[in-house]
């Protein structure tokens, strides 16, 4: 009986299988890979493909030709016509009545007649033609500027997501740290009550220590998972693919949060002393609200017109209706000037101006409230970077004392000079320390990226 040997693979299609192996999916769960993406990285992603940036991008080339059709309003128009009629044999029979007359005439009666003209019809005076062009360039302005609100508002975005990320991430690390230290000493605490040198009550201590570290994890990782989600929303990614970042701020907004965390009190208050027409033409938003309040006003002064007269202009050169579609030497010539004044309209005019007017008094009153909250988000975000540098020179001297402390108790509890629970409540201030640093630090950098945000210089935090 013969025997068959077989025969062992290539180790490159070993390899490749492995990599196959390796991609394919486990237990249901895609292995997609993640997304490594620095701060600039994840900016200049958001304004390709995030969708309310596409949006007002739309919406601005709207604008521009809503106001190129409002010039193309007041330019001639210029339309050929070609009639053809037929009747039966009756209506034309009733209509010739030159068979009757004793003497020829003419025929001007025909059972098929064509009619051809040009007609050239133009505006020369119209009050809400007018008045629409100047609404359709003002509109053109509040869409520019909306469109460069909303890329401020998704730099914005992404900054403050990044950031909550990383946030996120350094309270993850600082989580698993103390979950594994609280892991450790529970082990011991159950050997020390197994050799009779721990009470359970000290070994329950420790476990609910740990089970409180275990929650605290849970809590940040969910934290973790709600930033990158985040992050992604405004990316326009799926939310469940992971998104890797840096470990470090960029090192102009740490430039930036340094100098004004060095910076005298007077001289932050002073960076939003701003005055209306500054304001206004720093933020976006506010610019894009103006323009909206001052269309609101062209609008109501637009709905006027429909007590002014109009004046446009009409030619007719047409060719005389026969029996053939070809033109004939008979060609009149038609020019007119139609000048038509509004009498009464059943109060339709007097209604719209009324409309109009409260339409624009609702416009500016909306604009004084934004620019009014805009002036308490700066002022509370300036109350807020000022209150926050002090925070953290306390923070910093608060985890320098927890950390002195717990190397103290630490000492003492291995000579039998501390308690356990003396132990633990060391452990949890340091942790409690750490943890509040890390929260001021980010809410002191997230102030400044708020504040340049509103004041309309976040260019000077991150080129984009």
């Amino acid at each position: 009986m013969p025997t068959f040997y077989r025969r062992r693979p290539p180790a490159a299609a070993v390899f490749w299988l492995l990599m196959l192996a390796a991609m394919m999916p486990v237990s249901g769960r895609s292995q997609t890979p993640a997304v490594y993406l620095t701060m600039e990285e994840a900016i200049h992603r958001a304004l390709a493909e995030n969708t309310q940036i596409q949006s007002s991008r739309y919406a601005y080339q709207e604008a521009l030709w809503s106001r190129r059709q409002a010039w193309t309003q007041l330019f001639p128009e210029v339309s050929f016509s070609t009639r053809y009629t037929w009747i039966d044999d009756s209506t034309l029979a009733l209509r010739d009545f030159t068979r009757y007359l004793p003497f020829d005439v003419p025929q001007t009666v025909f059972q098929e007649t064509y009619a051809t003209s040009f007609d050239v019809t133009m505006p020369i005076f119209n009050g809400v033609l007018l008045n629409g062009l100047r609404i359709a360039a003002k509109n053109k302005e509040m869409a520019g500027h909306l469109n460069t609100s909303a890329r401020q508002q998704t730099v914005y975005d992404v900054i403050t997501a990044y950031l909550n990320l990383m946030h996120a991430r350094s309270i993850n690390n600082v989580q698993v740290q103390y979950l594994q230290l609280s892991q450790m000493n529970l082990n011991k605490a159950r050997r020390m009550h197994e050799a009779g040198r721990y009470s359970q009550m000290e070994v329950l201590r420790w476990q609910v220590d740990y089970q409180q570290q275990k929650s605290a994890l849970t809590n940040s990782e969910t934290g973790m998972r709600q930033a990158a989600a985040e992050l992604a929303r405004v990316l326009n990614m799926d939310m469940h693919r992971q998104i890797v970042t840096e470990d470090s701020i960029p090192a102009a907004l740490t430039t930036e949060s340094d100098q004004i965390h060095q910076a005298p009190d007077n001289k932050i208050r002073k960076m939003i002393d701003l005055s209306h027409d500054q304001l206004v033409q720093a933020n976006a938003a506010l610019a894009a609200a103006d323009a909206r309040q001052e269309m609101s006003k062209m609008q109501h002064r637009n709905s006027y017109a429909s007590f002014m007269p109009n004046v446009s202009l009409s030619y007719n050169y047409a060719w005389r209706e026969n029996n053939t579609i070809e033109l004939d030497d008979y060609s009149p010539k038609t020019f007119m000037i139609h000048f038509n004044v509004p009498v009464f309209k059943s109060f339709r005019n007097v209604t719209e101006a009324k409309a109009t007017y409260y339409a624009y008094k609702k416009q500016k009153a909306d604009f004084a409230g934004q620019l009014q909250n805009t002036r308490l988000t700066l002022t509370q975000t300036v109350n807020q970077i000022i209150n926050l540098k002090d925070q953290l020179q306390l923070a910093a001297t608060n985890v320098q004392y927890n950390e002195h402390n717990y190397r103290i108790v630490a000492r003492q509890k291995e000579k039998g000079l501390a308690s356990n629970i003396e132990f633990i409540d060391a452990k949890l201030n340091l942790q409690d320390a750490k943890l509040t640093q890390l929260k001021n630090r980010y809410d002191f950098i997230s102030g400044i990226v708020r504040l340049y945000y509103l004041t309309g210089r976040l260019d000077k935090l991150i080129d984009y």
